[in-house]
This record gives structure tokens, C-alpha cells and sequence, in this order.
């Protein structure tokens, strides 16, 4: 009796393994973006795990606008003249990524280190709702991954 329920048991837990480790998706790489004492850390919006790029519908402007229109995206407060950077995982520096605020990117190459850095000229520019900051990885018009942000003036704060 006592076997029969031991082999009910080891089929019923091997049964919920099979559906846990099926539910399992590798995380994609990570960004973080920081300004003053607020940073954000995310996942890729979306990412090639198979190093080809990304079509347009995989990885397309609607994921972008969908992002900002309220989904998982960090607000980093800034002020005029403060540092913003921006850190990537490895495997995104070996692939080459882009910063881009609104539609233009911040680099005319692709940066190829882990870590960039930039200052943000002008807080009159950035609506009161903020500009999107994208990390986009990939080389010239090829998109591999993709993150965003939201830059939001800092208010107030000095």
C-alpha cells in the first residue's frame, strides 16, 4: 500500500518538475541606468538569444510606446549638468549597443564597453511626462535587444 502511494507521489512530483522547469525562461541581459542616487536596473524588452537580428515585429517601435505608455519602464529623476550612466551587461558590449534619447542616438558608433556616460544639456527640453532613454544593442540598423527608460526632470531638488 505504502509503495503504491510512494510511486504516486515520486510520478505526481516528477509530473510538476516537468511543468516548472517548461514555465522557465532564460532572462535576458540586464541595464542599468543611473543619475545622482536613483538608479534602475531591467531586463531586455526584447532580446536575440541566437545572435540574429531581431525583426521589426519582434522588436519594434509598439514595444517602445508600449513601455512608456505605463509597463515596467524606471523613471531617473535628473537635473541640468548631472552625469547619467549607463551600465550594460557583458554580453551587450561584446554585441555593440546605442544610446538613444527620443529618436537620436548619442553615439554615431557603437559602443563596445560596459559602461557610457553622458550629461544631459538641457532640463527645458525634457517634457514635465519625460523622453524615453533606449539602450539599443546591435550594430548600424541591426537590432539584437532593447531597453527603456524614462528620464524625468527633477523637481525641486538641488
Amino acid at each position: 500500500m505504502f509503495q503504491g502511494v510512494r510511486r504516486v507521489a515520486a510520478v505526481g512530483l516528477a509530473v510538476v518538475g516537468i511543468f516548472t522547469l517548461a514555465g522557465c525562461e532564460k532572462p535576458g541581459p540586464g541595464v542599468s541606468v543611473v543619475s545622482g542616487s536613483t538608479s534602475a536596473w531591467r531586463e531586455a524588452l526584447c532580446w536575440s538569444f541566437s545572435g540574429e537580428p531581431l525583426s521589426p515585429e519582434t522588436c519594434a517601435q509598439d514595444v517602445v510606446t508600449n513601455a512608456m505608455d505605463g509597463a515596467d519602464v524606471a523613471q531617473i529623476p535628473i537635473l541640468p549638468g548631472n552625469v547619467i550612466g549607463i551600465s550594460v551587461d557583458p554580453v551587450v558590449a561584446d554585441a555593440g549597443w546605442y544610446p538613444v534619447i527620443g529618436s537620436q542616438r548619442l553615439t554615431q558608433q557603437p559602443v563596445t564597453s560596459t559602461y557610457f556616460r553622458f550629461t544631459y544639456p538641457d532640463l527645458q527640453e525634457i517634457p514635465e511626462a519625460g523622453v524615453a532613454l533606449q539602450v539599443v544593442a546591435g550594430q548600424g540598423e541591426e537590432t539584437l535587444g532593447l531597453w527603456v527608460f524614462q528620464l524625468v526632470p527633477a523637481m525641486g531638488v538641488e
